[in-house]
C-alpha cells in the first residue's frame, strides 16, 4: 500500500489498547497517527518504573511501521524523575529509530515557554506525590507552581470518566482562588481537554496548556505543520520550532 503524503507520528500512550488519543484527529484531521500501549495501570512512581524501560522497544516498532516522528504521551510517565531523565529519554528515542522525538513533559515546558510563563496554577489528575514532582520538574525550568490541585486519581481506567464539562467548571472554580499567573497548566493527557482553552483563554486571558493537546502540538511541531489551528487555543497562534 502507498503511503499517504501526509507524514505519520509514532505515539507511545500509558494505556495497553494503545488507541490513538481523540484529539489527535480532532485537532489534526489532515496528519497520520500510529499509537502502541505501555500498559500503565497506576499513576504511581512503582508503575512509571515498571512500564518505561518498554519505551523503545515501542519507539522502534513504531518506526518499523512508517513514524516519521516518535512521542511519548503520558505527562508523568516523563517528569516523574525530573528533567534530566527526560532528557535522556529523548535522546534514547532519537537514537534508536533516526527519528525526531519528544514527550509531553517536554511538550508542556515547550508550551509554557511560547508565552514565557513563569508562575502558573496547576489543574492535575494526579495525587499528591506526583503533583509535588510535577512541581520539581517545573521549577527546574524557572516555572513557579502558585497554586496547584489534584484531582487524587490512581488508576488511569479512571480518567475517561472525568468529563469535560466537569473539567471546565473545576477549572474555572479552581482559576478563581488562584490569584495572579502567567499560564494555566491541566497535566496529565489522559484528561480530556479539547475544548477547554478557548473557554479559557477568552474568560481570562491567559494561555492555557493542556497535556493532551500540548504533547500533539509539540509532537507535530518536531517536522512542522503549515495549517492555521487557532480555533484550539492560544497555542496555536505560535508555530512550534522545526
Amino acid at each position: 500500500m502507498m503511503k499517504n503524503s501526509a507524514p505519520t507520528f509514532g505515539l507511545i500512550v500509558p494505556p495497553r489498547a494503545g488507541d490513538v488519543p481523540p484529539e489527535a484527529s480532532h485537532i489534526y484531521p489532515d496528519m497520520n497517527f500510529i499509537a502502541r500501549g505501555l500498559g500503565l495501570v497506576e499513576m504511581a512512581h512503582k508503575d512509571y518504573d515498571r512500564v518505561i524501560i518498554d519505551t523503545v522497544d515501542h519507539a522502534i516498532a513504531l518506526a518499523a511501521s512508517g513514524a516519521d516522528a516518535i512521542s511519548l504521551m503520558g505527562t508523568s510517565l516523563s517528569f516523574f524523575k525530573g528533567p534530566e531523565f527526560n532528557d535522556k529519554l529523548i535522546g534514547q528515542l532519537k537514537s534508536a529509530t533516526g527519528l525526531p522525538a519528544t514527550t509531553m513533559s517536554q511538550a508542556i515546558i515547550d508550551g509554557l515557554s511560547r508565552f514565557s510563563a513563569k508562575k502558573v496554577a496547576v489543574l492535575s489528575a494526579y495525587e499528591t506525590d506526583v503533583n509535588t514532582k510535577l512541581c520539581d520538574y517545573l521549577s527546574a525550568y524557572g516555572v513557579t507552581t502558585v497554586k496547584i490541585s489534584g484531582l487524587n486519581i490512581r488508576n488511569i481506567a479512571d480518567l475517561p470518566q472525568i468529563s469535560g464539562e466537569y473539567l471546565l467548571s473545576k477549572s474555572r472554580e479552581f482559576l478563581r482562588q488562584s490569584g495572579e499567573c502567567d499560564a494555566f497548566l491541566i497535566s496529565c493527557g489522559g484528561l480530556q481537554t479539547i475544548g477547554l482553552a478557548p473557554i479559557l483563554e477568552q474568560e481570562t486571558g491567559i494561555p492555557v496548556i493542556s497535556s493532551a493537546v500540548a504533547g500533539l502540538w509539540a509532537t507535530v511541531g518536531l517536522i512542522g505543520d503549515q495549517k492555521q489551528r487557532k480555533s484550539f487555543g492560544m497555542l496555536f497562534d505560535h508555530f512550534p520550532e522545526i
